[in-house]
C-alpha cells in the first residue's frame, strides 16, 4: 500500500466540492463506467447499460477477470479499459488508466463497485460522479443512488432494453462447441453437485468444463436450462431466457 495515498487523498479531496448543473446536459452525454468487479455483478448492470448506451458515449473499465464474458460483446458497443488490480491512486494500475484517459473530458462518471473506489474522480473532470455505496463519499462522489440499479435507470430515463442486444455470438463458433462435447438436447448446464434428474444429455462444471473456460458460456447459451449456484452463470441464463431447474 502507498503510505502517502490517504494523506493524499484526504488534503486534496476540495477540489471535488464545485457545484454541479443537475439538470444542464448535452444531447449525446459521455460516460465513464467502473464495472463491478465479478461476473456475476456486472451481468446484473447489462439491463441498465443496454439502454444507456442508446442515449450516449460509454468508456467502461473493468476487471480482466471479465474478458471472458466481455469477448462474446458486439464490436463498438462501448469502448472497454482492462486493468489487472483495483487501481488505486498511485498505483500501477491507476497509473496506466491515467494515460488511457488523458484529455478525455466525460460528464458523468459512474461507480458499480461497492464499496466504491474513491481514487477514480481523480482520473477524470466529470461534474456529476455517481456511486451506489451506502457509505459517504462526499464529495469524490456527488449523486448516491440508494436503491442501485433501478433508481439508476430512473435517473437516466432509460427505457426498458434487452441485454440480448449486447451480445453477438457467432454461429461458426457455436458449431464448434457442439461438436467438441457431443451432447444431445434437451441440454442441462449443471454448475453443482451431479444429482439432478434430467430427461437429457448434462454439461457439468467443474467435470466436463471448467469455470474459467470461455467455451463456458457459449455452451450454457446452447443449452435449454440451468442448475446450480447463483453465480455469474446463473445471471447469464436469466438474460437467454433459460429454464432454470431448482
Amino acid at each position: 500500500m502507498n503510505i502517502f495515498r490517504p494523506l493524499y487523498l484526504s488534503i486534496s479531496k476540495k477540489r471535488f466540492y464545485k457545484p454541479f448543473h443537475p439538470f444542464k446536459l448535452p444531447k449525446k452525454p459521455t460516460h465513464l463506467i467502473s464495472a463491478p468487479n465479478n461476473i456475476r455483478d456486472f451481468l446484473k448492470t447489462l439491463f441498465f447499460l443496454s439502454g444507456l448506451r442508446n442515449s450516449g458515449t460509454i468508456v467502461i473499465v473493468m476487471q480482466k477477470s471479465l474478458e471472458n464474458i466481455h469477448r462474446f460483446f458486439k464490436k463498438n458497443i462501448f469502448e472497454a479499459i482492462f486493468y489487472d488490480k483495483t487501481p488505486l491512486l498511485f498505483s500501477k494500475e491507476y497509473k496506466i488508466l491515467e494515460e488511457r484517459l488523458n484529455r478525455r473530458s466525460f460528464n458523468f462518471l459512474i461507480e458499480l463497485n461497492v464499496p466504491a473506489n474513491i481514487s477514480l474522480p481523480y482520473l477524470t473532470n466529470a461534474e456529476k460522479r455517481i456511486c451506489l455505496d451506502k457509505k459517504s463519499n462526499f464529495p469524490y462522489y456527488n449523486i448516491f443512488m440508494k436503491d442501485g440499479l433501478n433508481v439508476l435507470n430512473e435517473f437516466f430515463h432509460i427505457q426498458e432494453s434487452n441485454p440480448q442486444d449486447l451480445f453477438d455470438f457467432k454461429e461458426r463458433d457455436l458449431r464448434k462447441v457442439e461438436q467438441k462435447f457431443h451432447k444431445n438436447r434437451p441440454l442441462l448446464f449443471l454448475n453443482r453437485k451431479d444429482d439432478t434428474k434430467w430427461d437429457g444429455d448434462k454439461v457439468a462444471v467443474g467435470k466436463d468444463i471448467l469455470p474459467s473456460d470461455p467455451e463456458s458460456f457459449q455452451v450454457l447459451y446452447l443449452a435449454d436450462a440451468y442448475c446450480g449456484e447463483h453465480d455469474g452463470f446463473y445471471e447469464f441464463a436469466k438474460i437467454f431466457n433459460k429454464q432454470i431447474i431448482k
